[in-house]
C-alpha cells in the first residue's frame, strides 16, 4: 500500500516534476502556474493552491463581455458534463469578464502520488474540454491587435 501524505508546496512540486508538468511560482500569488494551460489562448491563469483542507486548482479564462449571456445560458451543461468542478462567471469592476473553473483535492487524511496524478492529469484534461467549447461558442477573449482586454465594448452612437 502507497504511503499517504498530507502534502505541502515542496511535495507538490516534487509530484508536478515527476507526472511531467512544467510549472513556476510567481512573485504575486502562492499558487503553483501550471504551463499546461497558463500557455493557451484565453487562459489567464492557472494554478494549484495549498490550503488547509487539500489542493485547490483554479484557471480563470478571458471573455468576450458581449457574450456573457450567451454562456451564462451553457453553464447548466457545463456543470452536468463537469460534476467535481465548480464554475462561475466573474464581472469586473473595468468591464471585464472572466469563467473561474475550479476543482479541489481534500488532503485532510492523506493522499497519494497516484490519487494526485488522477486529480491532476483529469482536471487538465477537463479543463481544456471546456475552453475548447468555450471557444467554439465564440465567447473567449482573442486579444485581437490594437484592442485592450477587459475593456467595455461601445456600440457607435449617432449624435
Amino acid at each position: 500500500m502507497h504511503e499517504l501524505l498530507i502534502p505541502d508546496v515542496a511535495q507538490i512540486e516534487a509530484w508536478l516534476r515527476q507526472a511531467g508538468y512544467e510549472f513556476w511560482m510567481c512573485d504575486r500569488c502562492d499558487g503553483l502556474h501550471i504551463s499546461a494551460l497558463q500557455q493557451l489562448d484565453g487562459v489567464l491563469d492557472s494554478r494549484l493552491f495549498i490550503e488547509p483542507y487539500g489542493i485547490l486548482f483554479s484557471t480563470e479564462m478571458d471573455l468576450k463581455l458581449s457574450t456573457v449571456m450567451k454562456l451564462n445560458a451553457e453553464l447548466g451543461r457545463f456543470n452536468a458534463s463537469l460534476p467535481t468542478m465548480k464554475l462561475f462567471m466573474e464581472i469586473m469592476d473595468n468591464g471585464g469578464a472572466l469563467l473561474v473553473s475550479s476543482d479541489a483535492l481534500i488532503t485532510t487524511k492523506g493522499v497519494t502520488y497516484d490519487q494526485f496524478y488522477d486529480f491532476l492529469d483529469m482536471t487538465v484534461e477537463a479543463k481544456k474540454w471546456l475552453l475548447n467549447e468555450c471557444h467554439d461558442l465564440q465567447v473567449i477573449f482573442q486579444g485581437e491587435a490594437g484592442s485592450t482586454a477587459h475593456q467595455p465594448e461601445v456600440a457607435p452612437s449617432l449624435h
